[in-house]
């Protein structure tokens, strides 16, 4: 493994059955640690033979498999080899302790460390022995830098053995493991384990990792998956798991970069009615979008509804009233202009303006049940010379855009209503003075 300290980027770790280190950028290397392996004669030669070698190098042991330094001090290395042994320096390397769990069996291949974001004297280890016909889960759990260590694998399945655990950057105990045959994750350190498999399919998950608000899961021979926005995961309690009605608070969006605020909320039965309303900062309501089960039902049995003008882009988002984990994105846009059937939009739309970056919130009611979560939108970082002021305006231009463009629309509506009338009118005298007059009209 070749790594980078977590506290000093010009720091670079690479292991072999030493560990060394570079501070310019891989230019000349320091030997920091003596051999952290078993070093072990037998593991060692070529195999195969005795005239053909079989020398892919799966066979050879005595190597460092993992390196996880610290968050929080750039002296503590965590170090684990593919022949079952676990060390710790917590002085940079001037000295290491063997701190391999006494239940570990013999060469396991350590097959990755986790050192605690929350806590130095916390590390999470995943070991691996299928290569000795050993299938079984292994993940070990120190929290006072390596003097006892917890297996924690309870929840995990038998023969489904571990490739990696890491720990959620943003919540404490919150742990993602990946398996020969999918993920796992656990709310309390470990100590229970269940699936999160969802829709994957029951693939090897060599690494994952946590970027931002997203989990990212690597295969073995089946791409990348990704987890969108794993904010339920971070908010889930054993209160929320009992919950009839629970709104989640949507993470914060950025402006112009996300699609919209992902609101997810849980309804442990199915509700008749559910209103999903978005307010600004006085609680005044920008939108709402409500849902009945009669509709869900409908599109459930492929029933289609008229949405109005043809344009290219999705529809009104509506909120789900089935049991379970619900989830709407709110485009962040204030109501459209008002539309007319038949309308064909090839190079415009009716959407109204983008709300501009501060603090807001999402009301959910739920069969007279009410939850509230705030919220904020965020400026696109990348806009330097893009101020608040500047977003305002904008936004106030973008609104009497909106405003006249309804008043023009409404006009068509008007005059579709007269004429309407008029044809009526007609038909209902059966007059020939009254058609011509209605003609001429």
């Amino acid at each position: 493994p070749i790594v980078f300290s977590r506290t000093d980027p010009d720091v670079l770790y690479a292991g072999s059955q030493h560990l060394w280190k570079s501070t310019n950028g891989g230019q000349s290397w320091e030997r920091i640690s003596p051999d952290l392996t078993r070093d072990d004669p037998k593991t060692m030669g070529p195999s195969g033979g005795p005239i053909t070698k079989d020398q892919t190098g799966v066979e050879t042991y005595a190597t460092i498999f993992a390196v996880a330094p610290s968050h929080q001090d750039g002296n503590v290395i965590w170090v684990g080899s593919d022949d079952g042994l676990v060390h710790l320096t917590r002085d940079g390397g001037r000295n290491w302790q063997d701190i391999t769990p006494k239940d570990m069996p013999d060469f396991g291949r350590v097959s990755l460390i986790d050192a605690s974001p929350h806590d130095p004297a916390t590390a999470y280890v995943s070991v691996k022995r299928y290569r000795q016909d050993d299938r079984t889960p292994y993940i070990w759990r120190t929290r006072d830098y390596g003097r006892t260590w917890s297996r924690i694998v309870n929840g995990i399945r038998d023969q489904d053995f571990v490739h990696a655990v890491r720990e959620d950057p943003k919540r404490k105990g919150l742990l993602y493991a990946g398996t020969e045959h999918g993920v796992y994750v656990s709310f309390d350190d470990g100590e229970h384990w269940q699936s999160l498999g969802l829709e994957l399919p029951d693939v090897s998950v060599q690494d994952l990792v946590v970027e931002e608000k997203d989990l990212v899961i690597g295969t073995h021979g089946r791409s990348f998956y990704i987890l969108d926005d794993i904010a339920p995961l971070r908010q889930m309690t054993a209160e929320v798991a009992r919950a009839g009605v629970h709104l989640y608070g949507p993470s914060d969006a950025v402006r112009s970069v996300d699609r919209g605020v992902a609101v997810y909320y849980y309804l442990a039965e199915p509700a008749d009615e559910v209103t999903l309303e978005f307010l600004d900062a006085s609680g005044n309501s920008i939108i709402s979008f409500t849902g009945r089960r009669d509709t869900t039902e409908a599109k459930a049995a492929g029933e289609e509804e008229d949405e109005g003008p043809r344009r290219f882009g999705g529809g009104t988002p509506t909120p789900d009233t089935d049991a379970g984990l619900q989830r709407l994105v709110w485009d962040t846009r204030y109501p459209g202009a008002t539309d007319f059937p038949g309308m064909i939009l090839w190079a415009a739309r009716t959407s109204g303006p983008r709300a501009v970056p501060g603090s807001y919130s999402v009301r959910l009611t739920a069969d007279g049940t009410t939850r509230t979560q705030p919220f904020r939108i965020l400026k696109d970082p990348r806009l330097t010379h893009v101020t608040q002021a500047d977003l305002e305006a904008q936004f106030e231009l973008a609104t009497q855009i909106r405003d006249r463009t309804s008043e023009a629309n409404e006009a068509v509506l008007l005059i579709r209503g007269i004429k309407s009338q008029v044809d009526e009118r007609i038909e209902a005298a059966g007059d020939d003075g009254v058609t011509r007059a209605g003609d001429a009209f």
